[in-house]
């Protein structure tokens, strides 16, 4: 299972749990990283353990501490947080920024506006978008929600925003230029980055910040599986660069043991698969173990950075 613990050690680049109860709080991948926490609460954690950070809409906000700052991905990048709101407000509320403006400045923003609605923007100069979006459903149910982000950076690929559902994006968009920095790269949390302004009323926990374009499914326990014509599965050892082929099992067996059953070859409602993408996501369809036979072998274009090759649970 890929843990968070072991993605992050990959390729996190900041991760704060604002389990402290009171004071600063400081990464938890050991960068010596500092956020200073101005007129911020730490009432009980988004999973009802630890603390959080609860900010107040007038005064609360997370700056860094000059030296020892983590900096927002200029290339590739995801993004994880937990919110929960109450507040209705008309006007912009930012949860994490890295500018002030989009008419002249480059960078994001993650927000509550519109008296309700998730706010995702990101520009590469004054009004260049990257890609720009407004939920059309309301988050200031004071419910806690998951929030995920993903993008390589690249011009005209796709950003994938999750909320709550991690198996299904709530939009995917694409990118109409490409990730070109911030003008603070050094975000805060609970207001705009280099002004006083658009303050958040409500809490934040356990932000994440990889410098990886992640999926939802990279944290759950998985092998690749694909159905092949002859009835069999292909699923990938973590130890070489080849594929397995291993009897089939009923599906009937597979579905009340709870298994996702992904068939690739008679999927009419995608693109075909390309597996060299880190992106490429199938849950196992069996158990079921067979020796590698010689004339069993299949072999597919892997790069190291292919992200299966090291998911403990295969074999």
């Amino acid at each position: 299972m890929a843990t968070t613990e072991q993605l992050m050690a990959q390729y996190g680049v900041a991760w704060f749990g604002f389990d402290e109860p009171s004071g600063n709080t400081y990464d938890k991948l050991g960068n010596g990283y500092v956020g200073e926490m101005i007129n911020i609460q730490r009432p009980e954690g988004w999973n009802g353990s630890g603390h959080s950070a609860l900010f107040n809409g007038t005064s609360s906000v997370m700056t860094q501490t000059t030296g020892k700052n983590a900096l927002m991905p200029s290339t590739e990048v995801a993004i994880r947080l937990k919110f929960k709101c109450d507040v209705v407000r008309a006007t912009d509320m930012y949860l994490l920024s890295t500018l002030s403006s989009y008419t002249t400045q480059k960078g994001m923003s993650i927000g509550i506006i519109n008296n309700g609605k998730i706010h995702v923007g990101w520009t590469n100069a004054g009004n260049k978008f990257c890609f720009f979006y407004n939920s059309p459903d309301n988050f200031n149910d004071g419910k806690w929600h998951d929030m995920f982000l993903s993008w390589d950076g690249k011009i005209n690929s796709l950003v994938h925003i999750f909320i709550d559902d991690m198996t299904k994006p709530i939009v995917v968009l694409r990118s109409q230029f490409a990730n070109d920095g911030h003008t603070y790269p050094n975000f805060n949390l609970g207001r705009s980055a280099g002004a006083t302004t658009r303050w958040y009323a409500g809490q934040i926990d356990d932000l994440q910040i990889y410098n990886k374009a992640l999926s939802p499914s990279d944290f759950t326990q998985k092998r690749l599986a694909i159905k092949t014509a002859d009835n069999k599965n292909i699923t990938l050892p973590s130890t070489m660069n080849r594929i397995k082929e291993i009897p089939n099992i009923e599906e009937n067996t597979l579905l009340t043991q709870g298994r996702i059953i992904k068939e690739i070859d008679s999927a009419t409602d995608r693109l075909p698969v390309d597996l060299t993408k880190a992106t490429t996501e199938y849950e196992l369809v069996s158990n079921t173990q067979a020796a590698l036979n010689s004339n069993k072998v299949f072999t597919i274009p892997l790069s190291t950075d292919f992200k299966t090759i090291n998911i403990e649970d295969n074999y």
